[in-house]
Parts: C-alpha cells; structure tokens; sequence
C-alpha cells in the first residue's frame, strides 16, 4: 500500500511538471498556439501562409528555407533575433519564449507545407 502511494504521488509530480512545462513553451496538444499568435501578429504582414511579399524567392517554405541555408529550428530563431536585409530585428520587441515559439512554428509548418 505504501508503495502504491509512492507511484500515485510520482506519477501525479511527473504529470504535473509536464503540464507546467507545455504551458510555459507554448506547446499543446493543440499545436503551438504562441508560435501561431506571434507569427500572426508579428510575420503574417510579410509572410502569409509561408510567403515572402517583400523577396519572393526568400519564403518560409521548405525547399527554400533549406536553399537559403535554414536548417532548423536555431537557424530561424537567430534570424528572428537579429534580422537581416529587410527583415526586422525582433529580439528588442519579442520575449525570449515567444521567439522560441514563433522559431518552432515557421519550421513545424515549413515541414508540411504550410497546409
């Protein structure tokens, strides 16, 4: 019975943390709504659906992520941080969570296609 006591109490701290942790990235099973939430509010002038309307060539899409040397996830945050070209700095403007967010969603919808 003790050790019954144990587990439950285990597992309840494990699910406990789990959930703190989602809360805090941003990440639910719903998909990654801060991500979505600052991209809409903060990238969506330029970037609809994974467009580019400012250098056309330069879209959020896979093939032209990967061609323009993003391969992953760091490589989206550090331009999101410090910008180039015309593309704005936002580390002034975004908290480090949301920069994370908005990273982890460009890369998760470039991998589907933005569909």
């Amino acid at each position: 019975m003790r050790y019954a006591k144990l587990i439950v109490l285990f597992v309840f701290v494990l699910s406990s943390s789990l959930m703190m942790f989602s809360s805090a990235t941003g990440q639910t099973k719903g998909g990654n709504k801060l991500g979505a939430k600052v991209f809409a509010d903060q990238c969506s002038p330029c970037h609809e659906g994974g467009n580019n309307s400012v250098e056309n060539d330069k879209t959020l899409k896979k093939d032209a992520l990967k061609a323009n040397g993003f391969n992953g996830v760091p490589d989206i945050k550090k331009r999101v941080e410090e910008g180039k070209g015309v593309m704005p700095v936002f580390k002034d403007q975004l908290k480090p969570a949301e920069i994370d967010a908005v990273a982890n969603y460009v890369w998760e919808q470039a991998q589907k296609d933005w569909k």
